[in-house]
């Protein structure tokens, strides 16, 4: 059975909801133990600027937590959290969005998070199914249909969620993937831009 890889891509930041993933990821690992072996989460974080000492609780928190779920359930074939805590290039992220079989995306409270798209466009590129997995707090959750939709601020729904990407049968996950990437394509800067000039320019010559 091939490895399943979930991809999380972060700024280090109290309002996107890592440490609840982890400790979701944590929880499901405790519960499910079949899927010990099976499932990788890979978690790119990126470092808040130096002098930003304001996030030095949480990224201890979020180390301790990775130090955590690594020794309590890793074996020598398999490390169930793989842990980046610094910015990549952006051709290293997109590489990881094409190997990626699950983004997680789970800010705590209203962001665009353009990640979400770029997951999407990547794997429809690529003509692959990606399944997304959305907190519905994000931006794009209202545009985004065909994602999985969880509550961060609830560890059980959390689970849920990424139990349900896990376990989704791939013809329905080609479907949400299709759905979804049909949405990023339509929905480019140039149509967004044109909307936006053309409902300007309407409002110009009605007055």
């Amino acid at each position: 059975n091939p490895e399943t890889v979930i991809l999380g891509v972060d700024r280090l930041d109290y309002t996107k909801g890592t440490l609840e993933k982890l400790q979701a990821f944590e929880r499901l690992l405790g519960e499910r133990p079949d899927r010990r072996g099976e499932v990788t989460l890979l978690m790119v974080c990126v470092p808040a600027a130096r002098e930003m000492t304001v996030y030095l609780d949480l990224q201890t928190q979020i180390e301790q937590a990775v130090g955590r779920i690594n020794g309590r359930h890793a074996r020598l074939d398999w490390t169930p959290v793989r842990f980046f805590a610094r910015g990549l290039p952006f051709e290293e992220v997109l590489a990881h969005y094409a190997a990626a079989d699950i983004m997680w995306i789970t800010p705590l409270r209203d962001g665009l998070n353009l990640v979400a798209k770029e997951f999407v466009a990547a794997h429809g590129i690529e003509g692959t199914a990606g399944t997304l997995v959305l907190s519905e707090f994000a931006g794009a959750a209202a545009e985004l249909k065909g994602a999985v939709l969880t509550n961060p601020h609830d560890l059980t729904d959390l689970v849920a969620g990424l139990g349900q990407a896990l376990s989704m049968p791939e013809h329905e996950a080609v479907g949400r993937q299709r759905q979804l990437f049909d949405i990023v394509r339509y929905y480019d800067v140039e149509r967004w831009g044109r909307d936006f000039l053309d409902a300007v320019a309407a409002s110009g010559s009605g007055a």
